[in-house]
């Protein structure tokens, strides 16, 4: 039995295509000679209807020699791995911005890759192909700026129906598995958890980290006006403040659709992305502009005295805790 996880160095088409065309004539002519009786490859959800994609087109035609070839075979098309969504922010970026369409994804830990893959393995040729995917799918968005977040990276991640992803464009369910696909048991956020390592940021100035630590002397949903400059969002306690041209604004602190962290968001004018599933908000008003969340956030005025700004939330939702 072999198992082919190999991966070319680059993805400019022709080469990508040569790689992956000779690395797997190769296998499968010294598989013939040595009698191996199960060929398992490792493939990408989407290859035959993403065909716009030089990267894409040469995993179809590996799939293709494989399938063709006398040897008993089984094909594992995976979502994208997590692992690899800051390779795929490298990709979109331009300038300081990550341009990606506003897609659904489903990613899958590595770990669950490998399990799927050892299991298939190890068991009869299927002949045939299937497909793994993660637990819960995301815009690609709200989850490369959550990936980006947590690593302290600055970069922007912006939603742009015209971006292409390596080269081809995309529906908004693309790049999702099938109904029948397996999918893995390690949620995003408790893989992030565990991997998300923050980037030292050697531009942070000896002041900004004064006004930090100044914070224990303001009083609860206070906050200094320094903090929160144009077009940024501050948590402070149970509230996320918002910045808008100057003018100030506040809405709960979690997103209603499975509480993500909005104060971790990207903001775009008037609208937040919720990090976690990618539902927007209107901060404002509220108002949800974008699915999946269903309903909007609750959303409270901001009273500016010099320096220091308070959040006015009624004292039933302080009693409540909402």
């Amino acid at each position: 039995m072999v198992v082919d996880v190999s991966n070319s160095p680059s993805f400019e088409d022709a080469a990508v295509m040569k790689f992956f065309k000779t690395s797997t004539h190769n296998l499968l002519t010294a598989e013939v000679a040595a009698r191996v009786q199960h060929h398992v490859a490792v493939s990408v959800v989407g290859t035959g209807r993403l065909l716009g994609s030089g990267y894409l087109r040469a995993k179809f035609a590996q799939e293709k020699l494989i399938k063709e070839s006398s040897i008993p075979f089984s094909i594992v098309q995976a979502t994208q791995f997590f692992e690899f969504l800051t390779n795929i922010a490298d990709a979109a970026t331009h300038g300081t911005a990550v341009r990606v369409p506003p897609v659904h994804v489903q990613p899958i830990a590595a770990d669950d890759v490998a399990r799927a893959v050892a299991k298939i393995a190890t068991g009869s040729p299927l002949n045939d192909t299937v497909e793994i995917g993660g637990p819960e799918p995301f815009y690609l968005d709200g989850l490369l700026q959550r990936v980006l977040g947590a690593r302290n990276d600055p970069r922007e991640v912006i939603a742009d129906a015209h971006a292409r992803y390596f080269g081809t464009e995309l529906k908004e369910r693309s790049l999702l598995p099938g109904d029948e696909a397996e999918l893995g048991e390690i949620r995003f956020d408790d893989w992030l958890g565990r991997t998300a390592r923050p980037i030292p940021n050697s531009n942070v100035q000896p002041a900004a980290a004064d006004v930090r630590t100044g914070r224990s002397q303001l009083k609860e949903n206070e906050f200094r006006i320094g903090e929160v400059p144009p077009g940024s969002v501050l948590l402070v306690d149970d509230c996320s403040v918002f910045n808008i041209d100057g003018s100030f604004c506040a809405t709960q602190a979690m997103c209603t659709h499975k509480q993500g962290p909005l104060s971790e968001g990207s903001l775009d004018g008037t609208t937040v992305t919720c990090p976690l599933h990618g539902a927007q908000f209107n901060v404002w008003t509220g108002a949800v502009l974008r699915g999946p969340a269903k309903d909007p956030l609750k959303t409270y005025r901001v009273i500016v005295d010099g320096e220091v700004g308070r959040v006015d939330v009624p004292l039933a939702h302080a009693v409540q805790g909402d």
